[in-house]
């Protein structure tokens, strides 16, 4: 136990169970944000913080400092909200990770999934990322999985691992 929780100190693993993929949200769902805060900031560095010259020239600074403080801040949060979103397919479930400092797993044992369905619009399709909609028998009922790289890669993945994990399964009998 103690080997697969230092291999993914993030997730416990069943015994036996195995990481197939594990992947964030597309890259354009960082880079998108960040580029439009860094693109508005100029203009409030500027203008906003011209403002404070009329008032005093120390101000200006102050303002530039805090600025900039909140611009990192914002790229932080953007990036850690990207990074600690994660989808797991392992050998015997599907597992959603979500949250920075409070943290939310969902998982679906691949046995108990009816449907897969794999959405993608123009932009999708040119930078390759779509969302996944998963629907299981189980208590969760559906789980979304938006801004997916490659959905199309990934819902056949999961659809294999279902299939050999249907093999795996032992037979009910009648």
């Amino acid at each position: 136990m103690s080997d697969t929780y230092r291999s993914n100190p993030s997730i416990f693993l069943l015994p036996e169970e195995k990481i197939v993929l594990k992947t964030n949200p597309h890259w354009l769902f960082l880079a998108l944000p960040i580029l439009g805060i860094a693109a508005v900031f100029p203009f409030y560095l500027f203008f906003g913080c011209a403002f404070f010259e009329i008032f005093d020239m120390s101000l200006i600074t102050v303002c530039h400092l805090v600025s900039l403080v909140t611009l990192l801040f914002l790229v932080a949060v953007f990036y850690l909200d990207w990074k600690f979103n994660r989808l797991y397919l392992t050998n015997y479930r599907l597992i959603k990770e979500r949250g920075i400092i409070g943290k939310r797993f969902m998982a679906v044992r691949l046995a108990d999934i009816e449907d897969i369905t794999c959405q993608y619009g123009i932009w999708g399709r040119i930078f390759e990322f779509g969302n996944l909609t998963i629907e299981s028998a189980g208590t969760f009922g559906k789980m979304d999985f938006e801004g997916m790289p490659r959905p199309r890669a990934l819902k056949w993945m999961i659809e294999r691992e279902t299939f050999y994990a249907g093999l795996k399964a032992p037979q009910k009998s009648i």
